[in-house]
């Protein structure tokens, strides 16, 4: 249970609910997701829309980010050396790979993805910043719960494991081999983990031997095979080399204190 003032709390669950949706919600579904009562959380949304923080949609009566949310993002990262300078790697991903690149950081149990840069391949990832998936089947969060150990995965997942996909990892010893595996490889996997059409490739971002954050690719299952394969693993490997250097340049990077 969160911890805190509670009205600040809830204003921030408003918003997290709504950036994890690709799509508006009703005020019954943000009530639902979110737990607040709705004559609780109306006024927090008539605020939010009247400072622009969320929008409301009066023919659809569905509410979405606004462009508060939007400037202050975009603030964020012109301010954030680091964030600009991994995101000119990602651009250079793109360009040898011509799959979508995303950056995620670990939040609890979850990925939480902070940046993408799309390719120009006509089929797609449907994927937005703002996203959180669980870690153990996201290659991305392979890659950053490495070293966790069976008691550190087993207090993240109390209730076990929920298969997203009929290929998802549903035990701890299978996902402790996945994580053996990306020890020895340099790189993690999410083979149709998440979505059925779609592999992912991903790599840990270390500064000073902490894990900050990891980059990915992601490949459509038909347009997968042995050549790509290799190539976005040898591109992400040679990228993540060029960053880790960068980070070892800067101060120390806390997301979560």
């Amino acid at each position: 249970m969160s911890t805190g003032h509670m009205p600040t709390i809830r204003v921030l669950e408003v918003l997290q609910v709504l950036a994890a949706e690709n799509t508006g919600l009703s005020l019954t579904q943000l009530s639902d997701k979110t737990g607040i009562l709705k004559g609780t959380i109306y006024p927090i949304l008539k605020t939010l829309v009247e400072h622009r923080y969320i929008n409301y949609d009066d023919n659809s009566q569905l509410y979405y980010l606004g462009i508060a949310c939007s400037i202050l993002s975009r603030v964020f990262f012109e301010k954030s050396y680091w964030l600009k300078m991994i995101h000119r790697e990602m651009g250079l991903i793109v360009e040898q790979c011509n799959e979508v690149c995303q950056m995620g950081i670990l939040d609890g149990a979850d990925v939480l993805y902070i940046d993408k840069v799309q390719s120009a391949q006509k089929v797609q990832l449907v994927s937005s910043i703002g996203t959180r998936l669980p870690a153990i089947y996201s290659a991305l969060g392979k890659a950053m719960i490495v070293n966790y150990s069976d008691e550190q995965i087993s207090q993240l997942y109390p209730a076990g494991f929920t298969p997203l996909t009929q290929y998802s990892v549903h035990t701890l010893p299978q996902l402790r081999t996945q994580l053996n595996a990306v020890k020895e490889n340099g790189y993690a996997i999410d083979n149709k983990e998440i979505n059925e059409e779609t592999i992912c490739y991903a790599v840990a971002l270390r500064q000073r031997n902490k894990i900050i954050a990891a980059i990915s690719v992601s490949i459509p299952t038909f347009r997968s095979n042995d050549e790509k394969t290799a190539q976005v693993i040898e591109t992400l490997l040679t990228s993540r080399e060029r960053i880790e250097q960068e980070l070892n340049t800067l101060d120390n990077i806390e997301f979560y204190k």
